[in-house]
């Protein structure tokens, strides 16, 4: 499974050298499962490889990884393959996916779990709720929920009882500490749990209407489209027999020919091209699945690649 995201036979060996060698295949397997992309799971599979040899450093074993000890570590880290940044969201994020990999096969016991306190009720039900009707991801799902066990651990566990005041404070407090992302992220999350609990009869309706849209305006001057023009000049760039050429021109058609999404097009794989029917099989938000005509100038043909059906729209080029 490795060889899915590294072909230099170096690095596969450093990879299947060090003390999660067992474990990375599975790792890796469980990333595409989840659908993360090439580029992210690569810098993750790299994250798993680094804490095991760390570990082995310290004498201790692939089930009793540290995570506390491999952030310290990468303050001072001088490891020869830690290439990039040493101590970045990927490098501490892949390691925490990692270790939660193992607990879930059974290698590692999971961190202090007694301590770690029950989910209020109401939180469990919106976990459900997200999954069943609204077709999140597991990775969405834990986010919505830690953004909803927040505000009711800081407003109570009685909903009827909040305020817009309230829940306007509360965001205030939250986003003064936070970054631009999760202050954009919590906002959509939150406004998602409070329109459940109206639903549920929980709260009074329209509190979601308290949660305050993040004003930015670093890329005000930035185009929100393309002229048709530049569409035409954005294709004709991607004229050219080499692969990379004929891939680049393959995504374009489809952005600019069926109006896909960047996420859209890089869940594809050949098996969605439908030969002879001539059309597309699209699986957009919340899982739902539609089929789009594939147009004659997209021109589409699958390159002779072994695992094809594996692999996502790189492999697929425009003739």
């Amino acid at each position: 499974m490795l060889e899915t995201y590294f072909s230099a036979s170096k690095m596969l060996g450093h990879l299947r050298s060090g003390p999660c060698r067992p474990y990375l295949d599975g790792f890796a397997a469980a990333l595409e499962r989840q659908g993360y992309g090439p580029e992210t799971a690569v810098r993750y599979l790299r994250a798993a490889a680094h804490v095991g040899h760390v570990m082995a450093e310290r004498d201790a074993s692939v089930s009793d990884i540290d995570l506390a000890a491999f952030e310290q570590h990468l303050r001072t880290c001088r490891c020869p393959r830690a290439t990039g940044g040493r101590r970045n969201h990927h490098t501490i994020y892949g390691a925490r996916l990692f270790r939660r990999h193992l607990e879930e096969i059974g290698v590692c016991k999971p961190a202090v779990a007694a301590m770690r306190p029950a989910e209020p009720q109401l939180v469990v039900g919106f976990k459900a709720w997200l999954s069943e009707h609204r077709g999140a991801s597991d990775a969405t799902i834990r986010l919505y929920a830690r953004d909803a066990a927040s505000i009711m651990a800081a407003l109570g566990t009685h909903p009827t009882r909040w305020s817009p005041t309230d829940i306007r404070g509360y965001f205030m407090k939250r986003a003064s500490t936070c970054g631009r992302g999760t202050i954009e992220k919590m906002t959509t999350s939150l406004r998602a749990f409070l329109r459940y609990l109206a639903v549920q009869e929980h709260c009074r309706a329209g509190l979601d209407d308290a949660v305050p849209a993040y004003a930015h305006w670093q890329l005000a001057e930035m185009p929100r489209y393309l002229s048709g023009e530049q569409v035409s000049r954005l294709i004709a760039a991607c004229d050219g027999d080499a692969g990379a050429h004929r891939r680049d021109r393959a995504i374009v058609l489809l952005l600019a020919r069926l109006g896909l999404r960047a996420g859209d097009v890089a869940q594809l794989r050949l098996i969605d091209i439908e030969w002879q029917a001539g059309s597309l099989r699209v699986t957009g938000k919340s899982r739902y699945e539609v089929r789009l005509p594939l147009p004659q100038d997209v021109g589409m043909r699958s390159l002779p690649i072994s695992n094809a059906d594996r692999r996502p729209v790189e492999a697929i080029a425009c003739s």
